[in-house]
């Protein structure tokens, strides 16, 4: 029993590692709740799964609040821009297709790219935050330029976050499903594994500075 229990058996590391992302999941769930701060919470779980994507497991719930409020101002106004973008973009692709004529669905096509533009952004700007100190224009050009440089990464995860959601739309059994995971470990667990990449790409950067 004193095995099972000791911190280096490999059941307790894991056990260990599961309990952090469920504790960063909770920490991003409830920072999401009003909405506004989802950049803040999404810039506090960065910090800690790419953390954790280096090795360093362990104070969760400080590294979060560390970085939750360490740049909030400057978090919460990227969000309103890259949020308040898609929204509109979104918008417009609503109207085009089940408000207009036929004739003008390839007006779609720009905006489709402009949305593609805004989530790429939206992917790097805000494990950028985490990461680095940077001015508001540097981390949109930055986020263009990794966006760019790693385009299968930045393919995959919009094409994955396309997909779960085409599922749970149109499963309402998977929907809730889904739901429950993401609001449980899954966004956490995302978050680290996508870490993993981003550190790969921060450090071509890091080297070449």
């Amino acid at each position: 029993m004193d095995k099972f229990f000791n911190p280096d058996n490999p059941v307790m590391i894991i056990l260990s590692k599961i309990f952090d992302l469920i504790l960063l999941n909770v920490c991003f769930v409830v920072c999401c709740i009003p909405v506004i701060t989802i950049g803040p919470a999404l810039t506090g779980m960065y910090a800690v799964a790419l953390k954790m994507a280096d090795g360093e497991w362990g104070d969760t719930f400080k590294t979060f609040k560390e970085a939750f409020l360490g740049s909030f101002k400057k978090t919460v106004i990227v969000w309103l821009i890259c949020g308040g973008l898609g929204a509109l973009f979104a918008a417009d692709i609503y109207i085009i297709f089940y408000m207009l004529p036929e004739a003008y669905r390839l007006l779609q096509i720009p905006i489709w790219l402009l949305l593609f533009v805004d989530i790429s952004v939206m992917i790097y700007a805000f494990p950028l935050m985490a990461r680095y100190e940077e001015r508001i224009p540097a981390v949109f050009k930055n986020s263009v330029l990794l966006s760019l440089g790693n385009i299968p990464l930045t393919v995959f995860i919009i094409v994955l976050f396309a997909v779960i959601t085409d599922i749970a739309l149109h499963n309402g059994g998977l929907m809730v499903l889904l739901f429950s995971i993401f609001l449980f470990i899954g966004c956490a667990l995302l978050a680290w594994i996508f870490s993993l990449f981003f550190r790969k790409a921060f450090s071509k950067i890091e080297n070449k500075d």
